[in-house]
C-alpha cells in the first residue's frame, strides 16, 4: 500500500489495464502450456462458498466488460451449517458448490475452482488452519493454478487477524498473497516448471476486499475515505446498471446471486434499494503492483499503472519506538507480512490485552532501537480511569538497532466498570504508551487494555439432580447474567431473549444450569440432526482449562439444544478440541433440560466430567464462557446470541472468555490432549460440475497436475446404465457420474495398471462425466454425452 491516489471507478481501471488482446505481462507458456480455454484475466481467492459474494457486484462488471473472470474457493464449506437439509461433510460440501456455481453463475461467472482442503470449523486462528491444511502443500496448488490460468488480477480477502475475522479467510487471502509472488518464482516450486511444461506467471496487480467507506451514488468512486490514508483503494459503484440483465442494477443482481446460499439461510435476504443512488460502492486495496507504467497519468489505464510496484516501507520515525506486547496471533500475522513481502500490512491490527475485572496483569511494552547508536528512555503509561500500573514509569538503556522490553503490572482498580463490549468504546479501554529518548521526539501511541467478567464458582453441597430445573440450593455461588448481546438483533425485551447461569463444582465434574426466557420458538430439528447448535435455539457452555488458550483446538465446547423432535434434549461438541457426537467425544457428560408451554422459554442443566476437558483445570484461572443462541423463526437461523462475556466472534476468541476461580478444587489430572480435527473434505472428483469444467478448460482438478487418460469410443447406454471404456496410463481410480443437472448415478473402480478398463454407471442420459486419479498424482477429467 501507498499514498492515496485521485480515485477512479475500479471496472473501468482494471477493464483498460488488461487489455484482453494484448500480450501478457511475464513469459508465454511453452509447447505444453495450459489451453488458452481455461485462460483467466480476474482471480478471485476465497474459502468457503459464498466468501465471493460480496464482490460479484464487481466482478460481475468486469465480466460484462470482456474481462475472463474465476473463483478459486479453498473448501466447499462442508462444515458449515445447513438450513435446509440433514446433509453434513462432504454431502453438504457438493451441496455447497451447486449454491456457489449458481451464484456466481448470475454474474457471468462459469470457471470455479477448488483446492479440496477441509472445512474444519469456525476459528479465528490461521495457524491452526495453516497446519490443518499443510500450507505449503496447499500453495503449492494455488501457485500452479495461477500459472495455468494466468490471470492479470488476483483478488482476495483481508488476511489480517481483526476481531472476528475467520482463520480460513485469512489463511486464503494468504495463500493467495504468497502465490501472487511465488507463480513468479523460478525457484518456487520448479517441479511444475520442469515436470508438467509451466512458466512461471506474474499476475499485475493483487488486491484485498474492502479499505474504506463512502457515500452512496456514483459519488461512491471518488468521494470515499480509506482506512489507511497510505493505501491505494479503488471503488466500484454497484449501483450501475447492466445492459445484458435488462437494465438491473449490479446490487440487484449481486442480491440475486447471494439468495443462492439457501443452505446457509440467505434465500430470505431483503431486496436493496431500488434507487441507484441509494446504492454504495465495492471497495479493494491495492496491495501490490508490478506495473510499469509512466506515473501521473491521470486517465483510466495511467492511473492504474501509475500505482507503482512498491508498498510503502515504515515511515521514518522516532529514535525508539514502545508497543504494547501482541497477541500471539497478531505477532504472527505481522511477521507474515514481512515475510511475504507486503510490509505496510504490518502493523494494521490494534494492540488489546484482556484482564478479568477487578484484577490485575503484567503488561510488556516492546522497544525496538531504530538508530545506530545506543539510546536510552522512559516508557510511560496513560491509562483511563479505572486502572492503575505499578510504577509511573519504566527507565530502559538499549543498545544500537536492538530491541528489549519493560514490564508494567496494571490493575482493573475499578470492578463496577462494565465489562466485555459494554465497557470502554465497544469493549476497548483505550490509553497511551509514550516513550521517550535522548534522540529526538518522543514515540506515542495507542493501545487497549479490555475487561472480561470474572466469577469464583461455589462448591456443590452435593452433585445437583439432573432434571432440568435446578432445586434452591443446587447451584451456590453467584447467578451470571447471560443477556448482553455479542452478535445479531437485540432483544426487543427480556421474555424476547434473556437468561441467567449458575456453575458449581464437585471433585469430579462442573456443573451447568442456565434458564432461558424466550417469547417464540426456533424450528425442533429432527434428532438425526444433533449439530451445529447456532441454528435455532440453543445453548453453548465453553471452557479453556488453564484460561491460555490461543484458539479453541485445546478447549472444550459444547452445543445443547433444549429439545429435539423427540422431545429429549441433545448436545455435541463444536469447534473445540474434539468435534463430533457427544456421546463419543465427552464420555460421562450428561444434560437435561425441561421446555415449558405454553413457551416461555426453557432451561437446560449439564454435568461435565473434569475428565472429559482437553486438559487439567487451573482452579485459580480457568477459561469460561455461556452463550444462548435465540431463533425466532422456522427456517433453521439464528437472529441473536446473548452470553456472559460478550465480543463479535467470542465463540472463537479464548482469550476474550471469562475467568473462573474454583477454590478449594484439587481437579483431576488429564493429560493435554491433541486435537482432534474434522479431516473429511469434499473432492472435486465426487463433483461431476467440477470434472465436466476441467474437461472444458483444461484446467486439472484441485489445482493438482495432470495424468494421463483417454475415453475408448463412445459410451454405450443400456437398461438405464452407461458403459464406457477408459485407457489409463496406469494404476489409479476411475470416477465416473452421469450428469443431468442431478447426479443420476456414480462409480468408483480401482485401476490395477495402464490399459483400457470398461466401466458401467447407472444413469443413461445427460453427460459421462469422468475422473480418473492417477496414483502417482494427478487427475484426467473427460466427458461424453449420452443419447
Amino acid at each position: 500500500m501507498r499514498r492515496t491516489v485521485p480515485p477512479a471507478p475500479l471496472a473501468a481501471l482494471l477493464a483498460a489495464a488488461l487489455g484482453l488482446g494484448a500480450a501478457p505481462a511475464a513469459q508465454a507458456g511453452p509447447s505444453g502450456r495450459p489451453p488458452e480455454r481455461g485462460r483467466l484475466d480476474v482471480l478471485f481467492v476465497g474459502a468457503h462458498p459464498d466468501d465471493e459474494a460480496s464482490t460479484l457486484s464487481t466482478l460481475g462488471q468486469l465480466r460484462e466488460r470482456g474481462a475472463r473472470v474465476g473463483v478459486l474457493t479453498v473448501t466447499r464449506g462442508e462444515g458449515g451449517g445447513n438450513a435446509v437439509g440433514t446433509e453434513e461433510g462432504p454431502p453438504l460440501g457438493l451441496l455447497r458448490e451447486g449454491e456457489e456455481r449458481r451464484a456466481v453463475g448470475r454474474a457471468g461467472i462459469t470457471d470455479v475452482h477448488y483446492l479440496d482442503e477441509v472445512d474444519f470449523y469456525y476459528t479465528v486462528s490461521a495457524p491452526l488452519t495453516a497446519r490443518a491444511w499443510n500450507h505449503r502443500a496447499a500453495l503449492e496448488r494455488v501457485v500452479r493454478l495461477v500459472r495455468q490460468t494466468r490471470p492479470r488480477v488476483v483478488v482476495t480477502m483481508d488476511p489480517a487477524p481483526l476481531p472476528g475475522q475467520h482463520g480460513h479467510h485469512q489463511e486464503a487471502a494468504r495463500l493467495a498473497a504468497e502465490a501472487y509472488f511465488a507463480a513468479a518464482d523460478r525457484t518456487a516450486f520448479p517441479g511444475q516448471l520442469r515436470n508438467e511444461g509451466l512458466r512461471t506467471w506474474a499476475p499485475r496487480r493483487l488486491f484485498m476486499g474492502g479499505g474504506a467507506t463512502g457515500p452512496t451514488g456514483p459519488s461512491c468512486e471518488t468521494a470515499f475515505t480509506p482506512a489507511d490514508p497510505r493505501a491505494v483503494v479503488y471503488g466500484v459503484w454497484a449501483g450501475r446498471r447492466s445492459t445484458a440483465h435488462g437494465g438491473r442494477t449490479w446490487a440487484q443482481i449481486e442480491r440475486d446471486a447471494q439468495r443462492q446460499y439457501v443452505s446457509q439461510g440467505w434465500a430470505g435476504f431483503p431486496d436493496v434499494p431500488a434507487d441507484p443512488d441509494r446504492i454504495g460502492c465495492d471497495y479493494f486495496t491495492q496491495l501490490h503492483s508490478r506495473s510499469t507504467g509512466p506515473g501521473g497519468s491521470r486517465d483510466a489505464a495511467g492511473m492504474l499503472a501509475d500505482t507503482g510496484a512498491a508498498a510503502p516501507g515504515a515511515p521514518a520515525g522516532p529514535a525508539v519506538t514502545g508497543e504494547q506486547e501482541p497477541l500471539p496471533r497478531v505477532a504472527d500475522y505481522d511477521a507474515w507480512a514481512v515475510r511475504a513481502g507486503l510490509p505496510a500490512l504490518a502493523g494494521r491490527v490494534k494492540r488489546v490485552l484482556t484482564l478479568g475485572s477487578g484484577r490485575s496483569r503484567p503488561v510488556r511494552i516492546d522497544l525496538t532501537n531504530t538508530t545506530g547508536r545506543a539510546q536510552s528512555g522512559t516508557v510511560t503509561l496513560a491509562l483511563p480511569k479505572g486502572f492503575a500500573a505499578d510504577a509511573a514509569s519504566r527507565p530502559y538503556t538499549l543498545a544500537a538497532n536492538a530491541r528489549g522490553s519493560v514490564t508494567f503490572t496494571v490493575r482493573n482498580t475499578d470492578p463496577s466498570l462494565p465489562t466485555s463490549n459494554q465497557g470502554g468504546a465497544n469493549g476497548d479501554h483505550d490509553y497511551t504508551i509514550t516513550t521517550t529518548s535522548a534522540s529526538g521526539p518522543a514515540d506515542v501511541r495507542k493501545a487497549a487494555l479490555e475487561l472480561v467478567p470474572v466469577a469464583t464458582l461455589a462448591k456443590a453441597p452435593a452433585a445437583p439432580v439432573l432434571d432440568g430445573r435446578g432445586s434452591p440450593g443446587e447451584y451456590p455461588g453467584p447467578e451470571l447474567d447471560l443477556s448482553r448481546v455479542w452478535e445479531g438483533t437485540a432483544c426487543a425485551s427480556p421474555a424476547d431473549c434473556s437468561a441467567t447461569g449458575r456453575v458449581a463444582w464437585t471433585a469430579d465434574a462442573l456443573h451447568v444450569l442456565v434458564t432461558v426466557r424466550d417469547d417464540t420458538r426456533g424450528a425442533v430439528l429432527g434428532a438425526d440432526d444433533c449439530k451445529r447448535h447456532w441454528r435455532t435455539d440453543s445453548v453453548e457452555i465453553t471452557v479453556d482449562p488453564r484460561g491460555d488458550s490461543e484458539n479453541t483446538s485445546t478447549t472444550f465446547k459444547t452445543g445443547i439444544f433444549p429439545a429435539m423432535a423427540d422431545g429429549r434434549p441433545c448436545f455435541q461438541r463444536d469447534a473445540d478440541n474434539h468435534q463430533g457426537p457427544g456421546a463419543r467425544t465427552a464420555p460421562g457428560m450428561r444434560v437435561a433440560a425441561s421446555v415449558t408451554a405454553p413457551y416461555t422459554g426453557y432451561t437446560v442443566e449439564a454435568r461435565i466430567p473434569f475428565t472429559a476437558l482437553p486438559g487439567t483445570v487451573d482452579p485459580a484461572r480457568m477459561g469460561l464462557n455461556l452463550f444462548v443462541y435465540d431463533s425466532d423463526t422456522r427456517d433453521r437461523t439464528g437472529q441473536t446470541r446473548i452470553g456472559w462475556s460478550t465480543w463479535g466472534g467470542v465463540q472463537g476468541d479464548p482469550y476474550r472468555w471469562g475467568l473462573a476461580a474454583l477454590p478449594g478444587l484439587t481437579p483431576p489430572r488429564v493429560a493435554a490432549k491433541p486435537p482432534v480435527l474434522p479431516s473429511e473434505a469434499a473432492r472435486s472428483v465426487a463433483s461431476p460440475q467440477s470434472i465436466i469444467q476441467a474437461a472444458a478448460t483444461g484446467v486439472p482438478l484441485a489445482g493438482g497436475p495432470a495424468a494421463r487418460a483417454r475415453l475408448v469410443g463412445r459410451p454405450s447406454v443400456s437398461g438405464g446404465s452407461t458403459t464406457f471404456r477408459i485407457r489409463t496410463a496406469g494404476p489409479g481410480r476411475v470416477h465416473a457420474h452421469v450428469w443431468d443437472g442431478r447426479v443420476l448415478g456414480s462409480v468408483r473402480v480401482a485401476v490395477t495398471g495402464a490399459g483400457v478398463r470398461t466401466v458401467t454407471v447407472p444413469g443413461a442420459r445427460g453427460t459421462l462425466a469422468v475422473a480418473f486419479e492417477s496414483r502417482a498424482g494427478g487427475t484426467a477429467s473427460l466427458t461424453a454425452p449420452l443419447r
